[in-house]
């Protein structure tokens, strides 16, 4: 209810202003994403309550190039050249593997994966591009079951069945008050008839997503906090890639990595994910 999301939202941006909080969120990020050598985070020097002191990260904020590409202009990162397809597919490809890393395994997300959060540090003559995630005030900590929910809300969209996504999002609050629980999984079902045909059938993910928070507003589903950071990430993500590499498809892209999630037990899939997401990389690289 409405109390309840307030209450969320306060916590949330009293969180914030710790800068001591947002230090140790910064220690997490970079401990779950050691081993990525394309990835980073600051490093936390100094914080207080008060003061938060962190390495400078070089690079071009991803931004810089998702406006121009929309505005039709090329002064992307104040005169620098414009993203190769390479760097383009590297940007979107990688973000989506650090999504689903934080919700598949890390249950931490960064709560504001939009581009002007994310740094480019393109690839000098011999390297490596990379990315660089900034500004981790505001995170999500999910439960087992919070991200139970979402990925099975996800499996259900790559499967087509709308009723299943239905019983998904009816678990996306701890106090569901939707009176028309049958209504909506008959709605969401028309709904993915219309839009959502499972994968490789060009499911526009946004579009999918907006219609279904249009048909929880319409049949009054509550939604928590947590949950609409990973819808509005996800949103993020797909806006980034329809701009950047418009036939990248989020949801076919993502599909190894959620497939093995569901097939193996969680010790496994753990140690087998960086095997799996090498694999999603040379089938990208193949769709490309």
């Amino acid at each position: 209810g409405l109390r309840a999301s307030v209450t969320q939202f306060s916590g949330t941006m009293v969180a914030q202003t710790r800068l001591d909080i947002e230090a140790e969120h910064l220690r997490r990020f970079g401990w779950n994403f050691a081993a990525w050598r394309d990835v980073r985070f600051p490093t936390v020097l100094a914080a207080s309550e008060a003061v938060l002191v962190e390495s400078f990260e070089p690079g071009e904020l991803v931004s810089a190039y998702t406006t121009d590409l929309t505005l039709g202009v090329s002064s992307a990162g104040g005169g620098a050249d414009p993203l190769s397809r390479e760097e383009a597919h590297f940007v979107v490809s990688r973000g989506e593997d650090l999504y689903l890393k934080m919700l598949l395994l890390d249950n931490l997300m960064h709560a504001d994966l939009h581009p002007g959060n994310i740094l480019l540090r393109r690839a000098r003559r011999y390297g490596r591009s990379s990315l660089a995630l900034l500004d981790v005030g505001m995170v999500a900590r999910l439960t087992r079951r919070e991200a139970d929910a979402f990925i099975g809300f996800l499996n259900a969209m790559g499967a087509g069945d709308g009723a299943a996504a239905a019983r998904c999002v009816l678990r996306f609050s701890d106090s569901q008050a939707c009176t028309a629980r049958e209504e909506f999984e008959a709605d969401m079902s028309d709904l993915f008839r219309r839009t959502c045909r499972g994968y490789g059938t060009g499911i526009q993910f946004g579009e999918v997503l907006r219609g279904v928070l249009a048909l929880v507003r319409d049949r009054g589903v509550a939604i928590d906090a947590n949950y609409m950071t990973l819808v509005t990430n996800v949103l993020c993500l797909e806006g980034m890639a329809g701009t950047l590499v418009p036939e990248y498809n989020v949801l076919d892209a993502a599909r190894p990595l959620l497939d093995a999630h569901r097939a193996l037990p969680r010790p496994l899939f753990r140690l087998a994910m960086p095997l799996v997401a090498s694999l999603k990389r040379v089938k990208d690289r193949v769709c490309r």
